[in-house]
């Protein structure tokens, strides 16, 4: 990747909000607690890693016009990541997480407003297709409309590389497969895209071989603490978790991939690649939030054991 490079991220840019109550929760009350605010969406969450690994990011985005837009944009703005290609949709509202906690943090229930992603249409993509196509690879998250996916897999030039989001939303790339450089689902999602039933370890093969059968270069399946399994033409293998604290597993995921994606397009193997993200990965679980600050490449590097790559 060549000095000036950047990175496009084509995806959402959630607000999230969440609430944590003090004591044992009372339905249909007034609980006392804390309430936070911050930003999250997979797409944002990649391209936040990204640039913690020294990659530029454009994200080509959509976003409304109310005090949410104008809070993604000062937080955009202070870490540098380029919203150039974002549009505001008038009269919409900004696409929002909204999150009701126990006492012991875990969600009792939340509401997912993402429905202005829904405007990354064909034409909006077109209208960006340049920014996009002078980017050195591309990352798209399955919050956009599976013809939107579809656009991307005639008209993007560069390395296209997806994260399938939820089971839900991952049958929106089924489109692009055919033109995919890597995706990176989880097991049920995997099982969504090819039709293949997956029992703890078995099946996975078959799995990861009609994912590349369908054009995709490089598998990488998510098996929560179980690892990840990956695999291309040549290798396959489970690459298990890296060792570290975890506080939280919001957002392993994106950091996984961010990290995972640069290895690739470093032109490091697939065993390497799968290292680094599961690295990266054990460097987010370390903090609450969903991307950790104190992710740098020479911490990926220290925590992979590859101090003398990149």
């Amino acid at each position: 990747m060549s000095s000036g490079s950047y990175v496009a991220v084509v995806g959402g840019i959630n607000v999230d909000i969440s609430g944590t109550s003090d004591s044992k929760m009372i339905l249909g009350d007034s609980n006392p607690g804390r309430v936070t605010l911050s930003l999250g969406g997979v797409g944002r969450n990649i391209a936040e890693n990204l640039l913690l690994l020294g990659m530029p990011c454009h994200m080509v985005t959509v976003l409304g016009d109310d005090l949410h837009a104008e809070t993604i944009r000062a937080h955009c703005s202070r870490i540098g990541l380029d919203l150039s290609a974002c549009e505001t949709i008038p009269g919409a509202k900004s696409s929002t997480y909204l999150c009701i906690n126990d006492v012991n943090g875990d969600v009792m229930t939340a509401i997912s407003d993402m429905s202005i992603c829904e405007q990354i249409t064909p034409e909006f993509l077109g209208r960006h297709l340049d920014e996009i196509n002078h980017a050195d690879f591309v990352i798209v998250d399955a919050n956009i409309p599976a013809p939107a996916a579809a656009f991307l897999a005639d008209w993007c030039e560069v390395p296209l590389i997806a994260d399938t989001v939820s089971i839900k939303k991952a049958a929106r790339l089924s489109p692009c497969l055919w033109r995919l450089y890597a995706i990176k689902p989880n097991r049920p999602e995997a099982e969504l895209l090819t039709g293949v039933i997956i029992h703890g370890t078995q099946g996975l093969e078959e799995a990861g071989s009609v994912l590349l059968s369908e054009g995709v270069r490089n598998v990488f399946i998510s098996l929560g603490s179980q690892g990840v399994y990956y695999a291309d033409q040549e290798h396959h293998g489970i690459q298990p978790c890296v060792p570290g604290k975890i506080l939280n597993t919001n957002g392993c995921g994106d950091a996984f991939l961010a990290a995972a994606s640069v290895a690739l397009m470093s032109g490091m193997s697939i065993s390497e690649a799968v290292l680094l993200g599961q690295a990266s990965a054990s460097i987010c679980a370390e903090v609450e939030s969903a991307v950790n600050p104190a992710l740098t490449m020479h911490a990926l590097r220290r925590r992979a054991g590859l101090d003398s790559k990149f």
